[in-house]
């Protein structure tokens, strides 16, 4: 056994270096929140809440009828905290959750596959998940937002490699947590239905099945809700007009590569206060279509790209999860969370195209836009601490917020007190324990 472990770190010593290395860098963006733990929202008023006034199978079938759909990780990670002492419950959720993330990236860097063949590039990768600005500070080390974490993470196992001498248990039970948290990676069913109709393997066909009972399991809350009129109102509503087409160009082409700051620097300071919102989205459209245009027209590129399976199933995916969040989202909003996964999409897209293309400009001008996205995102990996009240570091940082074990002790003394939580100061709740 040791001996296999010795090979097995020989051979993997970079990527086990650069998970340390990582590991650490995430202490770096928030130490409070490790140190002390935090509840976020929902976690607290609602997964929290219930687990401790229910048993353990009530728990791991609730589901928050306003949302819409199931998701077992903060079903599974407050149901944890009920057995440990209430000033460190949420400890639980903050480590459960960095344990999801930390999955994504040994997913990443461990396992062989038809996207990611160079240690170089699982490295590259590795970083674009954990620096570039589309993973902002909202979903960060919170139980709610994992299953965008694992939607990456399935999306990534969809381009392993098979391997008939490993155990692949560990990957089917990601795809199962995965499709039992939330709609995204149910979008992905399509794309794992063809591999299976190609490759025909045991191991494809049970992650298809366990895809499937998830898709189902969604499709049937989604469905349950809305016709009990108990969805929050503005989901499943198609809202299609110039203001969507602006947000969802601002958050998901031109932010995951330039960040919040230097697009806002460039809007106020190249003249394009001149030009209005819907002139600057209509000017990347056309730029968009152009190269789309240059694709097919270009018959090498088109027998190419019609070839390359990675880069094809990338572009479908985008398309999915987009066209889910238009449909699900909460309004018009298309920024914050919704705005990770098709942004951390178009990246991997660029990274692909980076390696796609013959033509040495081509891959220089692709590399370059990925590196702009990681020097952003490092820039914006702990937003800066000016005007606090409007940036993100709040998310990060306690600045004036409630410490929970501090709350905990007033509630101790007073039943009634209400427990302020994350984002503070607008978020309290009335912990009841029957």
């Amino acid at each position: 056994m040791l001996k296999h472990f010795k090979e097995y770190f020989k051979h993997y010593k970079i990527e086990f270096i650069f998970l340390l290395i990582i590991i650490s860098i995430s202490f770096y963006r928030s130490p409070y929140i490790f140190l002390n733990g935090r509840f976020i929202g929902e976690e607290a008023s609602h997964y929290f809440l219930f687990a401790l006034n229910n048993n353990f199978l009530q728990n791991m079938f609730y589901f928050v009828p306003l949302a819409g759909y199931y998701n077992i990780v903060p079903n599974i990670l407050t149901e944890i905290s009920t057995y440990i002492p209430l000033e460190y419950a949420p400890l639980s959720t903050v480590y459960g959750s960095f344990i999801i993330f930390i999955n994504l990236i040994v997913v990443t860097l461990f396992y062989e596959s038809y996207f990611l063949q160079k240690k170089n590039q699982k490295i590259i990768i590795a970083l674009i998940l954990l620096f570039s600005p589309p993973f902002v500070p909202e979903i960060w080390l919170n139980s709610l937002n994992c299953q965008i974490y694992l939607c990456l993470t399935s999306i990534f196992i969809l381009f392993i490699k098979q391997n008939k001498s490993r155990n692949n248990s560990y990957l089917h039970f990601n795809i199962f947590l995965a499709s039992f948290s939330g709609i995204y990676s149910c979008s992905l069913l399509p794309l794992f239905m063809l591999r299976y109709f190609y490759k025909k393997t045991r191991y494809d066909l049970i992650n298809l099945v366990f895809l499937l009972l998830g898709t189902l399991t969604q499709i049937s809350i989604i469905a349950y809700t809305k016709f009990s009129n108990v969805l929050l109102g503005s989901k499943l509503e198609i809202i299609f007009n110039t203001n969507i087409i602006i947000n969802f160009i601002y958050n998901n082409l031109a932010k995951p590569i330039f960040g919040r700051q230097l697009t806002h620097w460039f809007y106020e300071n190249l003249n394009l206060l001149t030009l209005s919102p819907e002139k600057i989205s209509f000017m990347i459209i056309v730029l968009i279509l152009s190269i789309l245009v240059y694709f097919f027209l270009n018959k090498e590129i088109f027998k190419r790209l019609k070839k390359d399976y990675v880069l094809l199933s990338l572009i479908i995916i985008f398309i999915l999860i987009s066209s889910v969040i238009f449909i699900g989202s909460v309004g018009t909003h298309l920024g914050g969370r919704y705005a990770v996964l098709p942004g951390c999409l178009f990246l991997l897209i660029l990274f692909r195209l980076s390696n796609f293309f013959v033509n040495k400009k081509f891959r220089i001008f692709f590399s370059l836009l990925i590196t702009m996205a990681l020097i952003t995102g490092i820039y914006e990996f702990r937003p800066p601490i000016k005007n606090v009240k409007h940036q993100y570091i709040k998310f990060l940082d306690c600045i004036n917020c409630p410490t929970w074990s501090d709350e905990v002790k007033k509630w101790r003394k007073d039943k009634n007190y209400m427990i302020g939580i994350w984002p503070y100061p607008k978020k309290n709740f009335y912990m009841k324990v029957d």
